[in-house]
């Protein structure tokens, strides 16, 4: 999924995949395999790509897996022997050395395959939204959500709290209240607590110290209401931090990826799988899910970054 000013998302890239020893079958599926090169930041808009090393490039797809900017780019030609040249318009992001740079194998891609495993991830959390993104990386965003909902209300307590679509929450730049006609009110953030390892901001609106003469006739008059349509307006950064990724979240990844690339030997989906001496245990008995083993541990690592 993708959203403005992010690219496709990756949990993981292919040395990371390869380091994991998963028994899995991947040479067919990885051509060229490097990492970006040179000594600083790589610029958007780059054709002629730095790399460690570029022997064995072929044209064709070249996939950079860099967390939350990750894309796809074509490869036309090598020019040396740490360089490749890319189509026009070039890379779409800014990319650091150290960045995962490879190509499909004979078999397929097992980088495309990591992205597919991250979407997959996205899905199931169901953080933010198709019209947004699902993205679970931290970046600012922008929500307006409707109250009193799920997602924002007054309780009794006269604190306002906000279910954002994206957690955990790291940062709040603004957050205000719409009550039509032109008219907000925007809350002091000092004052805001994020409770439910961030998956919630409560702002005690009563103790905003801000308020100017016509914002506290507005409150005088009407105040926040539990009941009457308000609406809510916040920017915040929400989610995990690029570069700092959590092991258990990386840990998902792989299962899904094993997940995948294990269909080469039960594509049909059967719950056992007996040819000749082998036998292949697809999920537990008894299990009415239909997940396999190893969609049953990506879901468990993943259950706190879900959306309920």
């Amino acid at each position: 999924m993708t959203t403005t000013g992010l690219g496709w998302s990756a949990y993981l890239d292919v040395p990371g995949y390869l380091r994991a020893a998963t028994n899995q079958e991947t040479a067919s599926l990885v051509g060229l395999n490097t990492q970006v090169g040179g000594a600083s930041a790589v610029p958007a808009g780059t054709q002629t790509l730095p790399v460690l090393a570029s022997a064995g490039w072929s044209a064709g797809l070249l996939w950079l897996l860099d967390g939350p900017y990750s894309e796809v780019a074509q490869v036309t030609g090598a020019p040396d022997g740490t360089h490749l040249s890319l189509a026009a318009p070039g890379t779409a992001f800014v990319h650091n050395p150290g960045v995962s740079a490879s190509q499909a194998g004979t078999m397929g891609s097992l980088a495309e395959t990591i992205l597919r495993a991250s979407a997959w991830m996205e899905n199931y959390c169901q953080q933010g939204s198709l019209a947004t993104d699902r993205s679970l990386y931290a970046v600012s965003r922008s929500e307006r959500w409707g109250m009193p909902t799920m997602r924002a209300s007054l309780d009794r307590d006269g604190v306002l709290v906000v279910r954002p679509g994206h957690f955990p929450v790291q940062s709040i730049a603004s957050l205000a209240v719409e009550f039509g006609q032109g008219q907000s009110l925007a809350l002091d953030v000092t004052q805001i607590e994020l409770p439910s390892g961030g998956r919630l901001i409560e702002a005690p609106y009563l103790l905003n110290g801000t308020l100017s003469p016509g914002q506290q006739l507005l409150l005088e008059t009407q105040g926040l209401s539990r009941s009457r349509r308000q609406w809510v307006t916040l920017t915040y950064t929400g989610g995990l931090t690029p570069g700092l990724l959590l092991y258990d979240v990386q840990q998902a990844c792989i299962y899904v990826v094993s997940e995948f690339l294990a269909q080469r030997r039960n594509p049909t989906g059967a719950a056992l799988v007996h040819q000749g001496k082998f036998e292949l245990q697809a999920r537990p008995r008894l299990d009415t899910t239909g997940d396999s083993i190893l969609l049953l541990q990506a879901k468990a690592a993943l259950e706190p970054y879900r959306y309920r």
